[in-house]
C-alpha cells in the first residue's frame, strides 16, 4: 500500500541534467531512473522487481568466476582442438597425395612384376614345348628314315629274289647275293644301327614266304 506524504517531495536535479546517460543506463542494464525513484519512495512492486534483480545479481556474482573460467576453458579448448584438426587436414592434404601416389606406384610395379613373371613362365613353357615338339618330330623322322631304309632294303631283297627265282637257273646263289645286297643296303642306310638280323638269310625253297616276311616287317615297324 502506497504511503501518503502529502505535499512532501525531494528535489532531483540529475534527470534533467543527464537525461542521455540515464536513458543509456536503461538500455544497457535494463534498469530505469523512474524505477529507481519509485523504489526510493517505497513502491513495493518496483522494490520487489529490483530486489529480485539484486538477488539474481548476487547469485550471478557468486557463480560468475567459475562460469567464466569454465567458458574460458571451453572456448580455448575448442579453439585448440579445431586448430589441431586444421593442422591434421593440412598434413593430410600435403602428404596424402604423395602417399597415394606411392601406393599406386607400388601396385603398378607389383602388377608389372607379376606380368613379367607370367610372361617369362609362358616363354619358358613355349620354348620347352617347342623343343619337345622339335625333338619328337626329329626323332620320328629318324625312325621313319630308318624304317624306310629297312623297308627299301627288304623290298629290293624281295624283288631280287623274285627275279632270281624266275630267270636264273642257280636260284640259291642268286638268293644269297640278294641277301648280301639287302644287308649291304641296310648298312649303307644306317651303319651300326642297321638291324640286319631282321633280314633272314633265305633258303631258295622258302621264297614263297618272302611276301609274308615283308608284311611281318611292316607290322613290326608299325608301317
Amino acid at each position: 500500500m502506497a504511503r501518503n506524504y502529502g505535499a512532501g517531495k525531494l528535489k532531483n536535479h540529475i534527470p534533467k541534467n543527464a537525461p542521455g546517460t540515464l536513458s543509456a543506463m536503461g538500455k544497457l542494464f535494463d534498469v530505469s531512473e523512474s524505477d529507481f525513484n519509485r523504489a526510493v519512495l517505497g513502491d513495493q512492486m518496483v522494490i520487489t522487481k529490483i530486489a529480485d534483480m539484486a538477488r539474481l545479481s548476487d547469485t550471478a556474482k557468486a557463480n560468475l568466476p567459475k562460469a567464466l573460467e569454465a567458458y574460458r576453458k571451453i572456448i580455448e579448448t575448442t579453439g585448440d582442438v579445431n586448430q589441431a584438426y586444421a593442422e591434421l587436414v593440412q598434413l593430410t592434404q600435403k602428404h596424402g597425395t604423395q602417399t597415394l601416389k606411392a601406393i599406386n606406384l607400388s601396385k603398378q610395379s607389383e602388377q608389372r612384376f607379376k606380368n613379367e613373371m607370367s610372361e617369362m613362365q609362358g616363354e619358358h613353357v613355349n620354348a620347352t614345348t617347342a623343343e619337345a615338339t622339335r625333338h619328337a618330330q626329329r626323332s620320328s623322322l629318324i625312325q621313319i628314315a630308318g624304317a624306310t631304309a629297312d623297308l627299301m632294303a627288304i623290298a629290293k631283297y624281295e624283288a631280287d629274289l623274285i627275279k632270281a627265282s624266275n630267270k636264273l637257273p642257280d636260284a640259291q646263289d642268286s638268293a644269297d647275293r640278294a641277301y648280301e645286297a639287302a644287308v649291304t643296303g641296310a648298312l649303307w642306310a644306317q651303319g651300326s644301327e642297321a638291324k640286319t638280323d631282321r633280314i633272314p638269310k633265305p633258303n631258295y625253297s622258302r621264297t614263297a614266304g618272302i611276301s609274308r616276311l615283308g608284311n611281318w616287317f611292316k607290322n613290326f615297324m608299325g608301317i
